[in-house]
């Protein structure tokens, strides 16, 4: 059996991503679902995956945790699945590096709590937060290459002088039409610091402030586009 110093758990998109990250760089990790039709697709998509039961200590160790792992990503899609991951595998080996993915604050302090070495949330992450990665590209590049790689970006669009976007109240965290998500807005009249997470937020567009968003490169690219050429019915169509 092949001994694989970086393990994946959870095959859901982000972990998939996760896995075509490692490969472009040549790294050798392998995959783990607890869903045996989950891993007969994937090996018909070339991936290296295989099934293990998580919660089972003793699978665990045979996988070389405690062992020979230097890394684990826990990022399956059920928060508890993550917390017995981690809880499991620090109680292995106390120097493993354990990454996850939380969904929500509350998620990301149990993940802690269990023993993560590492927890990046997504989706959820503060404005200050968002505005550091934006202006310090050195650690924007080390989230990219260690978890989202070249599949997911973050980037700030400017709304332009005369858009059809000023005035409108944009409180949707999902773009209609696009493939990103809305994380803050920057309002230059307030500060050119301050950024704000949209949700629960209805915020009045003016030219000048700029979009928060993450999501796949060329969607961002697509977007950016269409706002500066002021084509962006589909935003208009679910701003308020």
């Amino acid at each position: 059996m092949a001994r694989y110093e970086t393990l994946i758990f959870g095959c859901s998109a982000l972990g998939q991503a996760v896995s075509r990250h490692m490969t472009a760089r040549k790294i050798p990790a392998i995959l783990y679902s607890q869903s045996l039709d989950e891993v007969g697709d994937l090996l018909a998509r070339k991936f290296d995956v295989a099934f293990l039961d998580s919660m089972d200590d003793d699978k665990l160790r045979d996988v070389g945790i405690g062992k020979w792992v230097k890394t684990i990503f826990c990022l399956f899609e059920e928060e508890s699945k993550n917390v017995f991951l981690t809880l499991s595998a620090r109680a292995l080996d106390p120097a493993l590096k354990i990454v996850c993915v939380a969904e929500s604050r509350t998620s990301g302090q149990k993940l802690l709590a269990a023993g993560a070495g590492k927890v990046i949330d997504p989706y959820e992450i503060s404005g200050r937060k968002v505005h550091e990665l934006i202006t310090r590209p050195l650690i924007t590049d080390m989230l990219e290459q260690t978890v989202f790689g070249k599949y997911i970006d973050i980037a700030q669009i400017r709304i332009p002088e005369k858009s059809c976007l000023s005035g409108k109240k944009l409180n949707i965290e999902e773009l209609e039409g696009y493939d990103v998500i809305l994380m803050g807005v920057v309002d230059l009249e307030l500060s050119e610091e301050l950024i704000f997470s949209t949700t629960g937020v209805s915020h009045s567009l003016e030219a000048g402030d700029m979009l928060v968003v993450m999501g796949l490169e060329n969607e961002i690219a697509r977007l950016k586009q269409d706002i500066q050429e002021n084509r962006v019915e589909r935003l208009l169509n679910r701003s308020s």
